[in-house]
């Protein structure tokens, strides 16, 4: 893979650390600018936690640098926050204009982001309404909003031209054609998951590494990798 610049787009903070952490370890190890866009910053979820009673600038502030945390661990250049409203996320022109306005300035080569086929619904965690429709923005972001300078003409008043990434990743589909092995950095991505501990207590870390090992294993038994992250790959057109 020779894509210099990396785009991984996901609803909320941690939704990457599950899903792509390994491979944006393994990317950025290689010498590749890697960032994250994040389309919410996660507000509502503190249920039951002790969060009652705090503003939503503070819940931001605490999922915000949750992540922020997570990502320089991973070695990830820079995350962009939209703070579309958690658990209310919809595709919308609005979501979809902000989606682009990042890729603009990032210019990625490859953009990451959930599978927009999703149609099992056989995990309430995996199919949030804001998964999916962060999935559905992002495809439709790609084409053919970014690289077409009549969608959000406004954007270019910013002084954002069109930009057409060469690719997609689409994470965990149905149909993976893509693995990342992640075998050598999945210590690393368990300390990137830690780092969220508004989420994760330590308690619950001690759980979840040997499920996020065998999940690993899963995904890489098709690729025939030992601890992976699959995808399936769709070129961008022009």
């Amino acid at each position: 893979m020779d894509h210099r610049t990396i785009l991984l787009i996901a609803a909320h903070p941690d939704d990457l650390e599950f899903r792509s952490a390994g491979s944006a370890a393994v990317w950025a190890k290689e010498g590749r600018r890697v960032e994250y866009c994040l389309c919410t910053s996660g507000e509502k979820g503190f249920n039951g936690n002790g969060a009652r009673g705090l503003l939503i600038e503070q819940r931001w502030a605490i999922r915000e640098a949750e992540q922020r945390a997570a990502a320089g661990t991973l070695g990830v250049h820079a995350v962009h926050f939209l703070r579309h409203p958690d658990g209310e996320l919809v595709n919308s022109p609005a979501l979809r204009r902000d989606i682009v306005r990042v890729m603009r300035r990032v210019k990625p080569d490859l953009v990451v982001t959930g599978d927009p086929s999703m149609d099992a619904y056989d995990s309430f965690y995996g199919y949030h309404s804001d998964h999916r429709a962060a999935a559905q923005a992002a495809f439709d972001a790609l084409y053919p909003a970014v690289g077409n300078e009549h969608f959000f003409p406004e954007l270019l008043g910013e002084g954002l031209e069109p930009h057409r990434p060469r690719e997609a990743f689409f994470s965990h589909p149905a149909k993976a054609d893509v693995w990342v092995d992640i075998a050598p950095v999945f210590d690393l991505k368990m300390r990137a998951l830690a780092c969220h501990r508004s989420q994760i207590s330590e308690a619950d870390m001690a759980g979840l590494i040997p499920r996020m090992r065998d999940w690993g294993k899963k995904l890489g038994e098709s690729g025939g990798l030992a601890c992976a992250e699959s995808y399936r790959r769709l070129e961008v057109p022009e």
